[in-house]
């Protein structure tokens, strides 16, 4: 015959601790809590990400983007134009170029020589048209030096390092410069060389 639970030995009964102390309603609100908290932050990431696309320019909104109107984009060609205060602080005010159809850059006014250095400039324009080929802007930096830059911040100096500039993206009728996102040009080891110079050949 069986043995039956009621036969078995007292001390080998299993305890009250053996059963689960949570009430089922309590498991049921955690369930629900975790719910609530996944969908408000789904939401707020939404928010986010949608907020350039519906925010008046210029605006400056979450993730540090900055959101200027299509019409502030330069004419192809035209001379730089400025945007710093009010919309931005001196510290990350930037040039708007767009030197050919389709390109646009947004170069940061404040540079420095090499990546961490200490010898800072303030970059400004030349006054006339961008181009990618000729000379649009200018430092001013201490020692007096005042080295070139065409409009995609390219350095018309041997060995000195490009212009930085910030991510832009051109949606309909808007532009969204990244502010949070900087393009640092790296620093030369090597001069360009120049074109139409024959170079030895290689034995």
């Amino acid at each position: 015959m069986g043995t039956r639970y009621e036969d078995q030995p007292v001390e080998q009964w299993a305890g009250p601790e053996s059963l689960d102390p949570t009430p089922v309603w309590k498991q049921y609100l955690l369930v629900a809590a975790l719910l609530v908290v996944g969908l408000v932050a789904i939401v707020a990431i939404s928010v986010a990400a949608l907020a350039p696309l519906v925010v008046t320019p210029p605006a400056l909104v979450a993730g540090d983007r900055l959101v200027l109107a299509a019409t502030d984009i330069p004419a192809v060609g035209a001379p730089p134009k400025l945007i710093a205060t009010p919309i931005l602080d001196e510290r990350r005010s930037f040039w708007l170029t767009q030197p050919r159809k389709g390109e646009v850059y947004a170069i940061r006014r404040a540079w420095l020589y090499t990546p961490g250095g200490a010898e800072a400039c303030t970059i400004d324009s030349m006054g006339g048209p961008a181009s990618a080929d000729q000379r649009t802007f200018i430092g001013h930096c201490a020692g007096a030096h005042a080295p070139t830059f065409s409009a995609t911040g390219h350095s018309f100096e041997g060995g000195l390092r490009d212009l930085d500039r910030y991510l832009v993206s051109v949606s309909g009728d808007r532009v969204i410069v990244n502010l949070s996102r900087v393009i640092e040009a790296s620093e030369r080891t090597n001069a360009p060389v120049p074109t139409g110079i024959p170079q030895p050949q290689q034995p």
